[in-house]
């Protein structure tokens, strides 16, 4: 609890930073300071209904962030990051963003609570990726063992509407949304404490860029 207690008020003070910013211009000073702290910052992630508000990093591959904090610290509580495979100079079609599920709620410790029948519908994800502020809506949820939702190259815009009809299909709630191939999409994907290799997932499809 000592470990999880220091590494939260490391993260305090970068949403300090982060909440600076009530303008353009000032949202524009926010991401250079983080960028200043950590060359790999890419983006910054709320998610409405949760616990989350973090900055978010793109490292060289998916492993050193498990257990290195924004500070590029050895810290078994790790960071939010986005997959190598994406693109920080611009948003790809299908963007994924990980975290741990820490047991004080921390990270993507709420995660889960998309799942959970009090959770509004009408709940939001706003993604502040490089100096413009992109809105989401959530059209799936659920836990899988499977690993296709991982996809992110695709050889036609028929293949993206097909895996976005197929991640819809998956969710274990109805969020009465429509998805088509051009909806630039946002997983969210953290562990369970069931299984190793379980995950909750989470998809959200774009709908304002500002």
């Amino acid at each position: 609890m000592n470990e999880y207690h220091v590494s939260a008020e490391k993260y305090e003070e970068l949403v300090r930073i982060y909440n600076q910013k009530d303008l353009k211009e000032k949202q524009k000073n926010s991401f250079q300071l983080l960028k200043q702290l950590n060359e790999d910052y890419a983006a910054w992630l709320t998610v409405e209904g949760t616990e989350i508000a973090y900055p978010v990093v793109s490292g060289e591959d998916n492993d050193f962030y498990l257990n290195h904090n924004f500070h590029q610290e050895y810290d078994k509580v790790g960071a939010i990051f986005m997959d190598f495979r994406n693109s920080t100079d611009h948003l790809d079609f299908h963007t994924i963003i990980y975290g741990h599920n820490m047991k004080d709620g921390s990270m993507f410790g709420t995660l889960s609570h998309v799942l959970d029948s009090g959770f509004s519908k009408g709940n939001m994800i706003t993604l502040d990726f490089g100096h413009e502020n992109y809105k989401w809506e959530i059209f799936s949820a659920y836990v899988t063992r499977e690993t296709g939702w991982m996809e992110i190259d695709f050889e036609s815009t028929e293949n993206q509407l097909l895996f976005m009809q197929d991640l819809k299909r998956k969710s274990n709630v109805n969020f009465e949304k429509e998805v088509n191939e051009n909806n630039q999409t946002l997983t969210l994907a953290t562990c369970t404490s069931r299984v190793s290799d379980e995950r909750v997932v989470i998809h959200a499809r774009l709908i304002e860029e500002d």
